[in-house]
């Protein structure tokens, strides 16, 4: 043992001895190449493979059709994802659990907080600090107490025509609970377009912001309105809004939210009916509108139950299992909760606990500084319109060499299948401005593409350098107005840019989601039946409008589907 200690202490001081300042550098340089792939991996956020072929294919097709695609959560034959699985609390573990519908989704609110189930915040922002946390049971007896109210006065279906709001959520629970049909008016219209939906949707109850549309002329131009319930900020409470027109007085009744409340909150406990009380809840009714010309006819289109908890569901389940929403999450909505897209990832916000920020601050092209001003959320539901203004107002801050230098190592960071690190230096180069929200924060922004809706088109090169200046994943979704949900949205982690004979491609819109198939019609079987089948789009599942599983739509747009099984439009 002695000569093994003394032959390896002779072999140490011979290696000292010979140490020099170079042999000090090469020892440093080597050290480097081991230590920094252990501390600074490299590796892409998901395995290429996953995004090299990214839909279920079936195996067969029908002539001048091409094969069905769906979302590898729902092979080929088996069942597309129709339901949120919610569980009764004496099931057992291995129950599968039942579709469920807007109920269950405020009841999972109900349970926040107890029995170990994490508690997610309803907040309301208002002004540049100003923000409100709701109590839950105080919304429930909300939801009971306007139920009740319009139950009493006779009402089959309520028109809301409200910025976002929490009352815009609790009139639609309150429609949920008690068997009315809640109709989803786009906001800021026209008086004349409001006047026509409400005659068209045959509505017979308003709850609309006090002071948002004329009583006289909307009384007079909808006569079968019976009751509008008007919504009235704190500062304009002191006015008297519950008057009547003297020649509608028979048939019209006026009362004020927040009156309701006050009156008969006091007498009423926050007791939800039960759902074998109304087992088959009304639908809800959602108006599609072109807000880019007002002048087209809008889409009227009915959603059951099945259907939005089977587009909620699969937007949950779209994302994968660590980048879900969850708990430690703030979400908000900066579009309007009357398109369904922007009204399932709010429900799907609610059933999974995070976290929600409503703000009025809320509609398509909203500048995004102003939807996040006085919160600083995680995740955000953007129209493709604001996406594109912000890309517009950063492209423009972000010249000079810095700055060109930091986008062109982030976008070869992107192109290796990684999100840039936001806290490097080379990120503080590129300096982002503050409309980008709070770099460090926010982590995914969640926008589509609305068909016949008027949206902007976004390249991949947008779409890359949005990913740049705010530092969070982008999904991008297609969205129908006859599909709850999303027909197709973007893999969280897929970065990459297209680009054809030169130039940026539009992003595609990634693979279908759960609650959906897809095919493409064609005229011939040549342009259907190749690698890339290119032709109509034809929708069908539970997530689709109808009281089936099998329902099935023509987007009316033409698609192809590329080598690696997304969607995108031609």
């Amino acid at each position: 043992m002695g000569n093994i200690l003394e032959q390896l202490d002779t072999q140490l001081a011979s290696l000292l001895y010979d140490w020099s300042f170079t042999t000090t550098i090469l020892a440093l340089v080597i050290a480097a190449f081991v230590a920094y792939p252990i501390l600074y991996p490299s590796d892409p956020d998901t395995h290429p493979l996953l995004l090299a072929r990214q839909s279920a294919i079936g195996s067969v097709r029908n002539k001048n059709e091409s094969a069905i695609y769906r979302s590898p959560e729902v092979p080929i034959d088996t069942p597309l994802r129709s339901g949120l699985g919610v569980k009764d609390a004496s099931a057992p573990r291995w129950a599968a659990g039942k579709d469920g519908d807007l109920r269950d989704v405020w009841r999972e609110v109900m349970k926040g907080g107890k029995d170990g189930v994490p508690k997610g915040s309803i907040m309301t922002v208002m002004g540049k600090e100003e923000v409100v946390e709701h109590d839950v049971e105080q919304l429930t007896k909300e939801i009971v107490v306007m139920g009740k109210h319009l139950k009493e006065a006779g009402i089959t279906k309520v028109a809301i025509y409200l910025p976002n709001c929490v009352e815009y959520l609790l009139a639609v629970f309150a429609c949920s609970f008690y068997g009315l049909t809640p109709v989803l008016l786009p906001y800021n219209l026209p008086h004349p377009n409001i006047y026509e939906l409400l005659q068209s949707t045959s509505a017979d109850g308003l709850i609309c912001a006090a002071g948002n549309v004329p009583l006289d002329d909307v009384v007079k131009q909808c006569q079968n309105l019976r009751l509008i319930t008007w919504v009235v900020e704190k500062t304009s409470r002191h006015m008297d809004w519950n008057g009547v027109p003297s020649f509608a007085e028979n048939r019209l009744n006026v009362s004020v939210w927040h009156d309701v409340i006050e009156e008969k909150g006091s007498t009423t406990e926050p007791q939800l009916p039960s759902n074998s009380d109304l087992p088959t809840p009304a639908d809800l009714t959602i108006v599609w509108q072109d807000l880019t010309d007002l002048s087209a006819p809008p889409d009227i289109t009915t959603f059951t139950h099945a259907n939005l908890v089977s587009g909620t569901a699969a937007l949950i389940s779209a994302l994968p299992s660590r980048q879900r929403l969850n708990p430690a999450d703030l979400v908000l909505p900066a579009s309007s909760f009357s398109i369904p897209y922007v009204l399932c990832q709010t429900l799907a916000t609610l059933f999974t606990h995070a976290s929600l920020a409503i703000t009025s601050v809320a509609e398509p092209g909203v500048d995004l500084t102003l939807a996040t001003r006085g919160v600083n959320p995680t995740v955000v539901i953007a129209s493709a319109e604001t996406l594109a203004k912000l890309h517009a107002k950063e492209d423009e801050t972000a010249k000079g060499v810095l700055h060109n230098i930091a986008k062109y190592t982030s976008s070869q960071t992107l192109a290796s299948g990684r999100m840039p690190d936001g806290n490097s230096l080379i990120f503080r180069l590129l300096a982002p401005s503050k409309t980008a929200s709070q770099p460090g924060k926010l982590r995914l922004i969640l926008t589509s593409e609305r068909i016949g809706g008027g949206s902007p088109p976004l390249s991949s090169a947008i779409l890359s350098d949005l990913r740049i200046f705010t530092r969070a994943r982008i999904c991008y979704a297609l969205t129908a107005s006859k599909v709850a949900g999303a027909v197709a949205q973007t893999h969280v982690f897929d970065y990459r840019t297209r680009r054809s004979n030169g130039g940026p491609m539009q992003g595609h819109f990634g693979l279908p989601l759960s609650s959906v198939e897809i095919k493409l019609l064609g005229k011939n079987d040549a342009e259907v039946g190749g690698t890339t089948p290119e032709g109509e789009i034809v929708v069908k599942g539970p997530a689709v409008a109808g009281s089936g599983k099998e329902n099935e739509v023509r987007l009316g747009v033409r698609g192809r589907f590329g080598e690696e099984g997304v969607l995108e439009l031609v």
